[in-house]
This record gives C-alpha cells, structure tokens and sequence, in this order.
C-alpha cells in the first residue's frame, strides 16, 4: 500500500511550520486523497496530508524501507557558463545505491541514535512503517566522473551542488495502512563553493539529514512524545 502511494502521489512532508501553526483540513470543503488522508494547511513541507484519526502514540518503533531510487527525474544543468557539460548527468547503479546508503544512514542517526524511536526489520502493532522515494534532482553542475566536465577544466566553482526532491509516506506496519503523505525539496548550500564527487555527496548528506531530523521531531509531536 505505501509503495502505491509513492507511486501515484509522486512527491509528501509533516513537519511543523516555521511561523503558523499547521491545520488539518475538516469539514465538507477539506482536501482529501484516499478517503482518510486530509491536506495539512501551513506545513513547512511543499504539501502533506494526514489521518485525523490515526493514533501516532502506539508507535515506539520505525522500519523504513529502502530508498526509492528509480523513478528519478534528472532535471539537467545549464549547458553555458563554468557548470556547462559535454553529456547528460546520468545515475549509476554506484550513485542509486550511495543514494540508499546515506538515506539508511541518516534516518538511523537521527531517529535511533539521536533520535527518539527505535529502528527495527519486522512489522509489529507498534511499529511504524517510513517509505520514501526521491523523485527528482537538480545538480548545478556537470557531474564530477571524468567524463562529463569540459576538457581542461580542473575544477567548478557552483553556488551550492543543487536540489533533491522526495515523497515520504508513513503507514502501519502490520495492515499497510498509510497515515499520512508529504512531498518536499530541499536545496544544498547556497554558499558558493567546489562542486565535486566529494562536495556533493556532503550536501547530500545534509540534506539527508535534515528531513531525518524533522521526521524525528514531527512524529514526536503526533505521538505526543514530548
């Protein structure tokens, strides 16, 4: 049920807003999708939607499933200035599985290790199930793999390595139920810098981080863990 959702919603993100309190939709003019998830108003996210009625304090437990990584759309660089590139920017296996590793990497830095909720491998009737996908990239520059940069060249000055796109679903382990959406993107730095393997796979990092840690602190809100 959680991968169908990914698949259909295409990018989702419960987080609390910077300045305005978020608010479910109620009532007969309220947004719905799926006959219980329904639009969260002033989220920090670019869209999420929520069960009103899911009772978030039973979980105490996550398992997150990997990292969608194959349906991604590569929304390539400029082809003028210092970024320009003598080919397309293309996703290699290598690049899918760093992609997954990072993500499984942050989330259980920042919900187990740092965070408030215990990572586990089986479902169960207080575990949480976390499905998200990345939908879209936008590097800043050619890629950085010895083929893509204009000859010459020895390095590449960027105004950060560029954005990422996801869609995260949250369901009950044991009945596949999904209890909320969000979709959400995220730039890397915006300090010009070098853009390179190793600058990028940072901002990656960082970004990766980031959602981590407000999905920890989102799911300790609903769950009244605070």
């Amino acid at each position: 049920m959680i991968k169908k959702y990914l698949a259909s919603v295409a990018m989702l993100f419960l987080v609390a807003a910077c300045s305005s309190t978020p608010q479910v939709q109620t009532g007969d003019g309220a947004e719905v999708i799926g006959d219980n998830l329904h639009r969260v108003d002033n989220s920090k996210a670019d869209v999420a939607y929520i069960d009103p009625d899911a009772d978030f304090s039973k979980y105490t437990k996550v398992m997150i499933r990997p990292l969608g990584v194959n349906k991604i759309e590569v929304i390539q660089p400029s082809k003028t200035g210092t970024s320009m590139s003598r080919r397309d920017w293309e996703l290699t296996d290598a690049d899918k599985q760093m992609l997954q590793d990072t993500f499984h990497s942050a989330m259980l830095k920042n919900l187990q290790d740092k965070g408030d909720f215990l990572l586990v491998d089986e479902p169960g009737d207080d575990v949480l199930e976390i499905g998200a996908m990345i939908t879209a990239i936008a590097p800043s520059a050619a890629k950085d793999d010895g083929r893509s940069r204009a000859m010459g060249r020895s390095y590449v000055i960027t105004d950060g390595s560029g954005a990422i796109a996801v869609a995260v679903a949250f369901g009950d382990s044991e009945t596949g139920e999904v209890l909320a959406l969000i979709k959400d993107s995220r730039s890397s730095s915006s300090h010009w810098g070098l853009n390179n393997s190793v600058t990028n796979k940072a901002d990656v990092q960082r970004m990766f981080n980031s959602w981590a840690m407000q999905i920890n602190s989102s799911l300790v809100e609903v769950s009244g863990k605070q």
